[in-house]
């Protein structure tokens, strides 16, 4: 099992598949990056349009932080335009970019569940809230634990 952080405090897992990430992407021109970029991007607001609207229909008394002051239908018509938007950028795009997003938003319905396996198992170590707030609040303190160690040698 690999350690979950490294002892400057890194998530080391999420650093070997960024990494993964950018060997893949080294293929691909500085354009069809971007392209890829804004397909997935537009995919995603889409995603969130529709759990918006679908939140508000199923769970309408749910807890929201933030309540946009609007019915559920003029809700879902000021998210209309920007959605067309979205649309409008996704057909402007490649062949090859649709592809090589569909295959990327396929091996995210394959990982996903390996990945709640993953943790199901503690195969890798998830980290809490309350664990990420005190890496935040302190992320060099294994860095200056050394300094002072390297302080007092000398």
């Amino acid at each position: 099992m690999l350690p979950s952080r490294s002892k400057y405090g890194t998530p080391t897992v999420s650093i070997l598949f960024s990494a993964t990430g950018v060997i893949f992407l080294s293929w691909m021109s500085f354009e069809e990056i971007i392209e890829f970029l804004n397909f997935l991007y537009a995919v995603g607001m889409l995603l969130e349009f529709a759990a918006f609207i679908t939140l508000r229909l199923n769970k309408p008394n749910l807890h929201r932080p933030y309540r946009v002051p609007l019915p559920t239908f003029w809700a879902a018509i000021l998210c209309l335009p920007p959605a067309l938007l979205l649309i409008l950028v996704m057909c402007l795009a490649s062949l090859r970019t649709f592809f090589v997003s569909g295959a990327v938003i396929l091996l995210g319905f394959i990982l996903y569940p390996i990945l709640v396996q993953a943790k199901n198992k503690n195969w890798i170590l998830f980290v809490e809230n309350k664990d990420v707030e005190l890496l935040v609040s302190s992320p060099f303190a294994s860095v200056e634990e050394e300094l002072s160690l390297v302080q007092s040698d000398s």
